[in-house]
C-alpha cells in the first residue's frame, strides 16, 4: 500500500523533506530570539551607565537583524532546493541542472501546463527571492525589490530589520510549495515522472 502510495503521490516525499528544512530554518530563529532576550535580560542585571547600556541593546539588535537576514537566506535556499528536486522528478536531473534563474524554472513549469504566477502565493515567494537577492548584494531595497508594492517607498533605503518580513512570508512559502507539489502530482498522473532520482 506504501510503494503504492509513492508512486501514484511521487512529490509528496518531496513536500516533506522540505517540511523538515522549514523546520529547520524555524529553530534558527526560535533560538535567535531566545539568545537576543537572554543577553538582554544579562544586561539589565549589569551595573553600567545608561548610554553604555543602549549601545550594547543596539548591538544585540543588529545580531538579531543578522540571524534574521541569515533565516531570509535560508528560507530562499528551502525554497531553491525544492523547485530542484520537483523538477529533477519531472524533467530528469540533467535538464533541472540546466534551472538556475526564475525564469528558466518559469519556463521549466510552462513546459508542463503549470504557470508559475498562478500558484498560490507566487508574488510573495517572489519577494522573498527580491529580498534574498538584496540581503546578498548590498544590504539595500535595490531596484527590484523596490518594484514590488511593499518596498517602493523604501527605495535606496538599507534592507532593516526582516524578522517581521520572515515571519509573514513563512506560512506563505509553504503554501506556494503545497500548490506546486499539487499541481505537479496532476501533470505526473497525466505523464511519466522520472524514477529513482536521488534527492539532491
Amino acid at each position: 500500500m506504501a510503494k503504492y502510495q509513492y508512486r501514484s503521490q511521487p512529490f509528496y516525499p518531496l513536500l516533506r523533506l522540505a517540511r523538515y528544512e522549514l523546520e529547520d530554518v524555524d529553530r534558527l530563529v526560535i533560538w535567535s530570539e531566545q539568545q537576543r532576550q537572554a543577553r538582554e535580560k544579562l544586561l539589565e542585571r549589569l551595573t553600567q551607565s545608561d548610554e553604555q547600556f543602549v549601545d550594547d541593546v543596539a548591538e544585540i539588535d543588529a545580531f538579531a537583524q543578522l540571524y534574521a537576514e541569515c533565516a531570509v537566506v535560508a528560507l530562499w535556499r528551502c525554497v531553491e532546493l525544492f523547485r530542484k528536486r520537483l523538477t529533477a522528478k519531472v524533467i530528469g536531473p540533467p535538464e533541472a541542472g540546466k534551472i538556475f534563474q526564475r525564469k528558466d524554472f518559469c519556463l521549466a513549469l510552462n513546459k508542463l501546463g503549470i504557470l508559475e504566477s498562478n500558484l498560490h502565493c507566487s508574488k510573495s515567494v517572489n519577494e522573498l527571492r527580491c529580498i534574498n537577492n538584496a540581503v546578498k548584494h548590498d544590504g539595500y531595497v535595490g531596484e527590484m525589490l523596490a518594484a514590488l508594492h511593499r518596498w517602493k517607498q523604501r527605495s535606496g533605503e538599507e534592507i532593516g530589520d526582516l524578522r517581521p518580513h520572515y515571519v509573514r512570508l513563512r506560512p506563505l512559502t509553504e503554501r506556494y510549495m503545497n500548490d506546486l507539489t499539487k499541481r505537479a502530482t496532476r501533470v505526473s498522473v497525466a505523464r511519466p515522472v522520472m524514477r529513482d532520482v536521488k534527492v539532491v
